[in-house]
């Protein structure tokens, strides 16, 4: 899968992207779209009816094999106490009955030490260790990532000299289009 990211300031600006991109025959399962939070997703889902990722939540509750987790810990949906397991000598603050706070037992990760929740989050999304730290640094700063996937293969259209006539060379001329202040290639 070949990918296009294109990095945004303005909700205005991503909202007439994906509308171009719709017009140009994307469908929502062909974009992704991260945001910082709440507050800078809502205007582009109100207004697009397109989900959108509010990385900040993702990466404060996470999820590890469906469950949620916070800050390592694998919480248990039947009471929401942490499940124990043993691991890393860090212990727990749950007593045998899963209600007390005396240390008894060690936990299945060191309190979210170990792994970066933010590179997970954006991992679990399907970036690799490249885009992942291309969007995570531009989120954290207030930016819109607006990722686009496709199968395509864009040899089959690229001519030498030619105009890119793939789907990436439409999203990325509808980026340009609509003010994104970096455009990448996917790894």
């Amino acid at each position: 899968m070949a990918k296009k990211i294109g990095l945004f300031e303005r909700q205005q600006d991503v909202i007439t992207a994906i509308e171009e991109l719709e017009q140009a025959g994307f469908t929502p399962g062909e974009m992704l779209i991260l945001t910082k939070d709440w507050e800078h997703s809502r205007r582009i889902e109100t207004e697009t009816d397109t989900h959108v990722e509010e990385m900040r939540e993702l990466e404060e509750t996470g999820t590890r094999g469906g469950e949620l987790s916070y800050m390592g810990l694998v919480i248990n949906p039947s009471n929401g106490y942490p499940n124990v397991a043993g691991g890393y000598g860090m212990t727990s603050f749950l007593d045998s009955a899963g209600g007390g706070w005396n240390g008894n037992y060690s936990t299945g990760a060191p309190l979210g030490f170990i792994d970066n929740s933010s590179t997970r989050a954006y991992q679990a999304l399907g970036l690799d260790s490249k885009e992942s730290k291309l969007c995570s640094e531009a989120v954290r700063s207030g930016a819109i990532a607006f990722i686009v996937e496709t199968d395509e293969s864009k040899s089959l259209l690229d001519k030498d000299g030619g105009p890119d006539l793939s789907k990436l060379g439409i999203a990325e001329a509808a980026f340009r289009r609509c003010g994104a202040y970096r455009i990448a290639d996917g790894s």
